[in-house]
């Protein structure tokens, strides 16, 4: 190992090189290191015409993360689990055609590492299948510069799976850690996650490529307790310390000792969440989940799950997940997305989806942008946008049973609650259930096929998905099934003859009821 200043990272990423990179919002994620790459581009113009693969969301949604390598020139060509997350910079580069861009499910990035490391084709896999990660349906491509078959529809014992393609190279892992002895041995115990920084390193190894890794300290040889150490020196080529400010635990924590499992806080003192349509969502959403679930929420609406059940006193019913590999407790939200309040568990990001992949996770509660007839929907182009799937394709994938979180229209609708019911002030001015959808994320084909159980649940109506299309089994009271649902559709949906109300209570400030539906068989 050698150590160096941040200064020379530029200098040893070569033109044309493929760099395989950790993190999920700014943790585990090396900022400076991307910093000083950008910086010796625009001083020299090199390097340049770079090839990157990244897990999921890397960035704080404005100017740092990948924003850094988002220069014409810089970067030709990306592959990465999310990239909206990575902020507006990324999200108009993609738009803008300025390099190829690639959105895999974050579970294949993780997994494609660890392929890379064994030296395999790729990671063979149903997740994406009949979405726009199948070849028949886009192959994963974010804009028209894409023009690379980098995912490939295969037949195995007479069943479809997909193939990602494996990169036949990986120049450069660029990972992090918190502190390395003088040996070059990598220990993470002020990280937030585990994100796979050994497979990183072993995939570029494997291939013929260098390790850079940046930290907080270095400490002396052999002080490391080694089952603490989770890359070992003698795969690390380049080590350097990073200033305090571009080494945050997340996009939001410079360090939060509760992420990182050193302690725990009170959960009594986290406040209810505002009395709105999202709580009325997330009550009902919650009303799925049955006492020993293992559940992941979602991003957006689906987070507010977590604090009904807190109010509710319903949280010790079920077990909450990541997916950058926390069990247990509180998952937080926004920009310490991944970590968790005591956590009961932290495993590695490549482990929890292993488990939601194979069929461990019960429930999986997700947000959408757009429904079609046949269930189809798309929660991963919005507006002309390409958006990214991140974990979604993976939860949806595994989870025995989904339920998708939204409202029932956009653009700023307006409602009133009261006396148990809900009133649509002002609907909003764009429909989400709708006839063509802007790309599918998720199949309700294959859904149906594996037997999964399958809700959609807004503030005014909850359906169920049939062979026949949708069922709508509930509507919220106060609103008009002709005016307020089906004529805010752009298609019929079955109505289930044995309609319903949804339950009034959860339409009230206090409700209290969350438990019966948890608790009962």
């Amino acid at each position: 190992m050698k150590l160096i200043p941040s200064s020379q990272v530029g200098e040893l990423i070569k033109d044309s090189s493929s760099i395989l990179l950790t993190g999920i919002t700014l943790g585990g994620y090396a900022e400076e290191a991307f910093m000083k790459i950008e910086e010796h581009f625009l001083e020299t113009g090199h390097p340049r015409d770079l090839t990157l693969y990244w897990q999921a969301s890397v960035g704080d949604m404005n100017t740092k993360g990948l924003s850094h390598v988002c220069h014409e020139g810089l970067l030709t060509k990306g592959v990465g689990g999310h990239i909206n997350g990575c902020g507006k910079v990324m999200t108009e580069f993609c738009r803008d055609n300025k390099a190829a861009i690639y959105n895999w499910p974050q579970g294949v990035c993780v997994a494609m590492m660890h392929a890379i490391a064994a030296k395999t084709p790729g990671v063979i896999t149903k997740i994406g299948l009949k979405t726009f990660m199948d070849p028949r349906y886009g192959g994963g491509r974010m804009n028209a510069a894409a023009t690379e078959d980098l995912i490939e529809l295969v037949n195995l014992n007479g069943e479809e799976w997909l193939l990602y393609k494996a990169p036949k190279r990986i120049d450069v892992a660029i990972i992090r850690g918190t502190v390395a002895d003088e040996h070059g041995n990598i220990s993470m115990t002020k990280e937030g996650y585990k994100l796979g920084q050994l497979a990183a390193a072993e995939a570029a190894r494997a291939t013929g490529g260098i390790v850079i890794c940046q930290v907080e300290r270095i400490v002396k040889a052999g002080t490391l307790n080694p089952r603490l150490v989770e890359v070992p020196g003698v795969l690390v080529d380049y080590v350097y310390v990073a200033d305090p400010e571009y080494h945050w635990q997340t996009a939001a924590s410079r360090f939060n000792p509760v992420f990182s499992g050193d302690c725990k806080v009170p959960l009594e003192s986290i406040p209810p969440v505002k009395f709105d349509v999202k709580k009325v969502m997330a009550r009902r959403a919650a009303m799925e989940l049955r006492e020993g679930y293992i559940v992941n929420l979602g991003i957006g609406t689906p987070e507010y799950i977590s604090a009904v059940a807190s109010e509710e006193g319903c949280s010790d019913l079920f077990t909450l997940s990541t997916e950058a590999g926390n069990i247990g407790g509180v998952p937080t939200v926004g920009n310490d997305f991944g970590c968790c309040w005591n956590g009961e568990a932290m495993i590695e990001t490549a482990g929890i989806f292993d488990m939601y992949d194979g069929g461990s996770l019960d429930a999986g509660c997700l947000g959408f942008l757009e429904v079609g007839p046949n269930g189809d929907l798309n929660s991963s182009k919005k507006e002309g946008l390409g958006i990214g799937v991140g974990g979604f394709m993976n939860i949806a994938g595994g989870a025995k049973h989904v339920v998708f979180i939204s409202s029932f229209t956009a653009g700023k609708p307006e409602y009133q609650l009261g006396n148990g019911k809900l009133r649509i002030v002002r609907d909003g001015s764009k429909k989400k259930f709708i006839q063509n959808i802007a790309q599918i994320s998720f199949s309700a084909e294959v859904a149906l096929d594996q037997g999964k159980d399958i809700t959609y649940v807004t503030e005014r109506a909850v359906f169920k998905l049939t062979r026949e299309g949708l069922l709508l089994t509930e509507i919220a009271p106060g609103v008009d099934l002709q005016k307020d649902i089906l004529d805010q559709m752009e298609f019929t949906p079955i109505v289930d003859k044995n309609l319903k109300e949804m339950p009034s209570e959860i339409f009230q400030e206090q409700w209290g009821g969350l438990r019966a539906y948890m608790t009962k068989e």
